[in-house]
């Protein structure tokens, strides 16, 4: 896609520490999510991805630094504060409630337009044209769909509240190449209709394929930012993602410890 603007992010971490317990698991990082385009986090397993996420979304709390939505400090607020602020978060794992329906998981996602019939069938609509597999398993049970028409309602679930914002941790997770093709698919689609898709993926050169930009994080810092095109093209990305760690990456954190990550 390459979609770039210089207009302020929706969605910014600035220098934010986190972590679980008194362990900290991810130090000083800043990212921002530009409106309307799709944003790739990468790294090893370990890194500190889906806690940086985390901690947009207002699931963890942040320890040093900030975040911002659309300009305004939530630091501090609670995670459905964030969501009636546009931003959504699809979990890990494919999480649906198994023994509701399809459509009653949908209607449980919408719970934030306050009964709303009307906004509420716009986005059933939306959803189906968007899944049409959501409109061929309305009444069925979430439970026994298969692993990718479950990610499907998973990301649906989130939409329903109509966001300007989704955070999506892995979702390939456990998808066959062929439904990673169709959800990667949906998620430039949306974008194109201006949603603003943020997502924590280990299918590094899957998901910079499609991203405008990216961050790349090794333990717990973010070491690369830029274009997603720069970062998929350098090589110390693809060694860093080929298993070998390249000899500079010391070098990398001491300079992010001083300033700022390096630049594809």
């Amino acid at each position: 896609m390459e979609q770039q603007t210089d207009a302020a992010p929706f969605l910014e971490l600035r220098a934010v520490t986190t972590g679980y317990g008194d362990v900290p698991v991810v130090r000083n990082a800043s990212m921002a999510f530009a409106r309307g385009a799709i944003t790739a986090v990468i790294g090893s397993n370990g890194a500190g991805k889906s806690t940086a996420i985390k901690a947009a979304a207002g699931l963890l709390p942040v320890w040093k630094g900030q975040v911002l939505i659309d300009g305004a400090d939530v630091t501090a607020e609670a995670p459905h504060k964030r969501l009636a602020r546009g931003v959504a978060f699809v979990p890990q794992g494919r999480i649906v409630l198994p023994d509701m329906t399809v459509r009653e998981n949908l209607d449980i996602g919408a719970y934030i337009l306050g009964g709303d019939r009307a906004r509420i069938d716009a986005a059933l609509d939306r959803m189906v044209r968007i899944f049409p597999v959501i409109g061929q398993r309305m009444n069925q049970l979430a439970g026994t769909m298969s692993g990718g028409e479950q990610q499907m309602l998973a990301i649906a679930r989130a939409l329903m509240t109509d966001p300007i914002a989704v955070i999506l941790d892995e979702p390939s997770l456990g998808l066959s190449p062929k439904l990673v093709d169709q959800v990667f698919e949906r998620l430039t689609a949306l974008a194109g209709d201006g949603l603003t898709v943020i997502m924590v993926e280990q299918k590094a050169s899957r998901a910079l394929a499609v991203a405008d930009s990216g961050y790349v994080m090794h333990t717990g810092q973010v070491v690369y930012s830029g274009p997603a095109r720069q970062l998929l093209d350098n090589p110390n990305v693809q060694r860093l993602f080929l298993g070998e760690v390249p000899e500079e990456i010391d070098r990398l954190l001491a300079a992010v410890e001083d300033g700022e990550p390096a630049h594809a």
